[in-house]
C-alpha cells in the first residue's frame, strides 16, 4: 500500500511541476489511460480472413476478483456477434484466440480461468451472432455468417469482489470465491455459471453485501478497497494478429479507458448472461450490457502543447450520457501514421501497409431501431429517436444513419458514411497531387471498423477495404486522414486504430515479418460549444 501511496504523491508532484493539478485526469473522468490500465478495453480489430488469427489476453492486476464482459462486434454496424463473461481471480490472466472455422469465426481457449459460457480448445463457433443482423434484426448489411469474420472487441469490467482469505465463517462472497484457483483450476466455476444464467441470482442494483447474489458480491467498481480506495483500474490487455502461412506476427495493445464509471448503485454494471426476454424483460439486466454506453463519468483527455487536461462538453443531442462520454474521450480531428508499399523485391524486400480506423461508439448514434435489442439505439436503452427519425443534431458527431426505422420511409442502407480528406506524403516532403480512392471515388469511411490499404496491398484481406492509390514514384511516407463531415467539423470522431506493415523477402524467404503501429491523433481545436 505504501508503494501506491508514494506513486500517487509523485504523480501529484509532477502535476504541480507541469503547471498545476490540471494536467492529471480526474478520478471521476473517463479518459484514455497513459498507463495502459483501465476498466474498459477497446481492441480496434479482429480478423480471421486470409489465414489470419487474432489472439487476445487480459490480466487482472488487482487483489480483487473481477468480472469482465467480453463482446465481439462485427465491422459493418457493431452488432454483437459473440459475448461471454470472464471471472478473473486476483492476478489472473485469460487468453484466447479467434480463427476461421469455415463459414464463420470460432473462439478457442486453453485457459483455465472461469468463463460464462464454456470455452474449448477445439473452438466455439460464432453461431448465434447471425441473429443480430438477420430477419427482424436486418440492417441492410450482409446477412451471411461471413460478416462476422472481422470487427473489433470490447472488454468491460462489470464489478469486483473483495474475497477474504482465509474463508471467514460469515463468508459474503461464496460465488466470487469459486473463481480462485487451486492447483491451477477454479474451485467452483459452476456456481458462477449457474448464477449468471439464473436471473433470480442477479439481485437489485444497490443491494447490500449479500452472499449468493452477483450484485451483492461484486460490489466494488470505482475504487479499490484493498488500496486505500484509490481508483480501481485493474485490467491490462494485449492482442496479436498472427498469420502462420505468411509468417507474420504483429502485437499491439488495446485502448485502455480508465475511470469508466462510478455506478449509481452497488453492482450496477453486473448483468445476467441472458437475453432480455429471460432477464425479466429488463434490457439493463441482460447480456446486452454493460457496453460502452454504460460509462457514467464525463470525458477528459490530455491535450497537446503543454499537457493540460481538457474537459469536454458533450455538445451533441446526446443519445445517452455513456456514449457521449466515451466519444469525447476518443475524439480525433485527424489520425496520422506511416505507410510503406514497395513491390520491387530486387530492391531488398516487398512491403505493404493496411490501416484500421474503428469508431467504437458509432452504433449508438446511427443504428436507430426501437424494437430491436441488438441495435445501438433502441427502447431498452431509451436512446431511440421516434418519428420523424434521426436528424443532423441527433446523429452528431456522425453524418448518416445506418438504420432508421422511425423515418417516414424506414432506412436500412447497409452503411453509414462520413467524409474524410487525405494528405499523403512521401519521405522527402512531397505531397501527392494525384490521390485516388477505390472502389468509388468519394473519400468516405462507411463502417464501424474500416480498413484502408495502400495501392492494393491488402495485407488483411478485408472485403470492405478502401485502397488509397498514388503515383508510382511514391514508395514510403505518411498519411493524415482528416474527418471533415459537417457534424465532425468541430468535435472530430471517436477513432481508434493502427497501421500494420509487412516486409517480405520473396526471393530467399529469409525475411517475413509484420509490425503494428498505433495511430497518432490530432484533437479538435476546441470542444464544441
Amino acid at each position: 500500500m505504501k508503494k501506491f501511496g508514494k506513486m500517487k504523491s509523485l504523480a501529484l508532484a509532477v502535476g504541480i511541476a507541469l503547471g498545476g493539478l490540471g494536467v492529471l485526469p480526474s478520478a471521476q473522468a473517463v479518459h484514455v489511460s497513459a498507463d495502459n490500465l483501465g476498466q474498459a478495453l477497446i481492441f480496434p480489430y479482429y480478423t480471421v480472413r486470409g489465414g489470419w488469427m487474432t489472439l487476445f489476453g487480459v490480466t487482472n492486476t488487482s487483489d480483487l476478483t473481477v468480472a469482465v464482459k467480453v463482446r465481439f462486434r462485427e465491422a459493418y454496424n457493431s452488432r454483437d456477434v459473440f459475448d461471454f463473461n470472464i471471472i478473473l481471480s486476483p492476478h489472473d490472466v485469460w487468453t484466447g484466440w479467434v480463427a476461421d472455422a469455415g463459414d464463420r469465426p470460432a473462439l478457442f481457449s486453453e485457459d483455465k480461468s472461469c468463463t460464462v459460457g464454456a470455452m474449448s480448445p477445439s473452438g466455439i463457433p460464432f453461431t448465434d451472432g447471425l441473429n443480430t443482423y438477420t430477419g427482424s434484426a436486418a440492417d441492410g448489411g450482409p446477412t451471411t455468417p461471413d460478416r462476422m469474420k472481422e470487427g473489433y472487441v470490447e472488454m468491460i469490467m462489470m464489478g469486483a469482489a473483495d474475497v477474504v482469505v482465509p474463508k471467514p465463517a460469515d463468508d459474503l462472497t461464496p460465488l466470487a470465491r469459486g473463481a480462485i484457483h487451486v492447483n491451477g483450476v477454479p474451485t467452483n466455476c459452476q456456481a458462477l455459471i449457474d448464477a449468471f444464467t439464473t436471473y433470480s441470482q442477479l439481485g437489485a442494483v444497490g443491494v447490500a453485501p449479500t452472499a449468493g447474489l452477483l450484485r451483492g458480491e461484486f460490489q466494488s467498481y470505482a475504487t479499490d478497497p484493498r488500496n486505500n480506495n484509490l481508483p480501481l483500474n485493474p485490467l491490462k490487455g494485449t492482442f496479436a494478429l498472427v498469420n502462420g502461412v505468411k509468417g507474420f506476427n504483429a502485437v499491439g495493445l488495446p485502448v485502455h479507458l480508465a475511470n469508466f464509471a462510478v455506478p449509481a448503485g452497488a453492482g450496477a454494471l453486473m448483468t445476467a448472461q441472458l437475453p432480455q426476454a429471460d432477464a425479466g424483460n429488463q434490457f439493463n439486466d441482460s447480456y446486452n450490457e454493460p457496453s460502452l454506453y454504460s460509462a457514467t463519468t464525463a470525458a477528459e483527455y490530455l491535450a497537446g502543447g503543454g499537457g493540460a487536461v481538457a474537459a469536454l462538453n458533450p455538445g451533441v443531442a446526446a443519445p445517452g450520457a455513456g456514449p457521449t462520454f466515451v466519444t469525447g474521450a476518443l475524439e480525433a480531428a485527424s489520425v496520422l501514421n506511416e505507410w510503406s508499399r514497395r513491390t520491387n523485391a530486387a530492391a531488398g524486400w516487398v512491403t505493404a501497409t493496411d490501416w484500421v480506423i474503428t469508431f467504437p461508439t458509432k452504433n449508438f448514434y446511427v443504428d436507430n431501431d426501437a424494437g430491436n435489442e441488438f441495435a445501438g439505439r433502441n427502447t431498452g436503452r431509451t436512446n431511440n429517436i421516434a418519428a420523424p427519425g434521426l436528424t443532423a443534431a441527433t446523429l452528431a458527431p456522425f453524418s448518416q444513419s445506418f438504420v432508421d426505422t422511425a423515418a417516414a420511409t424506414p432506412v436500412r442502407r447497409g452503411q453509414s458514411c462520413d467524409s474524410v480528406s487525405y494528405q499523403l506524403y512521401n519521405r522527402e516532403e512531397q505531397r501527392s497531387s494525384a490521390l485516388g480512392f477505390s472502389p468509388g471515388g468519394t473519400a468516405q469511411l462507411c463502417y464501424e471498423a474500416n480498413v484502408l490499404t495502400f495501392n492494393q496491398g491488402a495485407i488483411l484481406n478485408s472485403p470492405i477495404a478502401k485502397s488509397i492509390n498514388y503515383p508510382e514514384n511514391f514508395t514510403f511516407g505518411w498519411l493524415n486522414v482528416r474527418f471533415i463531415g459537417t457534424n465532425a467539423a468541430n468535435r472530430g470522431l471517436p477513432a481508434v486504430g493502427f497501421g500494420i506493415t509487412s516486409r517480405d523477402d520473396a526471393g530467399s524467404a529469409l525475411l517475413s515479418e509484420a509490425g503494428l503501429y498505433d495511430h497518432s491523433i490530432i484533437r479538435p481545436v476546441a470542444p464544441a460549444p
